[in-house]
């Protein structure tokens, strides 16, 4: 039997110095969304009254097509890291906690890449 105390017994295994990238990136995640939701906002609000077409071909301009896929992009990373942070503090099982981390991988960039594919294919017609 080893007498060992109980934080030589945690060390190596808490999260104690972890976690300062995921927090770093999701403060600048928001702040970049910010300006970029802001430009969301602005585009949507010029293109109300617009028709398919007008909307279609404002989209395929370059000026307007990469702020958005900037935001989705930012949206995703944003949406990945929160919903992991929700995950850990919040799913106890193990094989629950892994199934919801792959299943936030797949939604959160599958949802982005299902955009990204629709705003490029878009750009392509217009």
């Amino acid at each position: 039997m080893v007498a060992r105390t109980p934080y030589a017994r945690a060390r190596g295994l808490g999260a104690a110095g972890t976690g300062t990238r995921e927090y770093w990136i999701l403060k600048l995640t928001s702040v970049a969304m910010l300006p970029l939701m802001i430009f969301l906002g602005g585009v949507l609000i010029a293109l109300r009254d617009a028709s398919h077409s007008e909307v279609a071909s404002a989209l395929s301009k370059p000026w307007i097509a990469l702020p958005l896929f900037l935001l989705i992009l930012a949206n995703a990373l944003h949406m990945r890291l929160g919903m992991a942070q929700v995950i850990d503090d919040y799913v106890h099982s193990n094989g629950l906690k892994k199934f919801a981390v792959g299943a936030n991988l797949f939604f959160s960039y599958g949802l982005s890449a299902a955009a990204l594919y629709f705003l490029i294919l878009i750009g392509l017609r217009g």
